[in-house]
């Protein structure tokens, strides 16, 4: 996982967890995934938009919805706010960009199709790296 971000979560339709690399959030990915579906639910009924992030304590939550999915990250609250959804989004759009054309026809509810995921998080994290490098130099 990138250094600026602990768990990625990626929902599809009614909450179900169809892809997760959890690092600080310990139970049932699909207790999390029906409580994060929720809570965007309800403030989307409240204030008419999806949730786009919220702090709590030392770690902020980020929220992208791109249907057919939602996106879901953690990022503790001392990393700059620009840098952890930078890096958020970047996954969120690599997600969609591999899956999304080949979704509707393949789905089926077999959460497997997105299990090489992990590969494109582990590109990034060299991505990250090199520019860190790069801007060291």
């Amino acid at each position: 996982m990138p250094e600026y971000l602990l768990d990625f979560f990626v929902l599809a339709e009614g909450g179900k967890v169809i892809y997760s690399n959890p690092c600080v959030l310990d139970c049932d990915d699909q207790m999390i995934g029906a409580f994060f579906s929720a809570l965007n639910s309800i403030h989307n009924i409240c204030f008419k938009t999806d949730l786009k992030n919220v702090s709590m304590n030392k770690y902020r939550l980020h929220f992208f919805k791109k249907d057919p999915f939602f996106f879901i990250a953690i990022s503790r609250t001392d990393i700059k706010f620009h840098l952890a959804n930078n890096n958020f989004k970047t996954l969120a759009h690599r997600f969609y960009d591999t899956y999304q054309k080949n979704l509707p026809k393949n789905w089926e509810n077999d959460v497997g199709l997105f299990n090489g995921f992990n590969s494109e998080i582990n590109k990034r994290v060299k991505e990250l790296i090199l520019e860190g490098f790069e801007t060291n130099w």
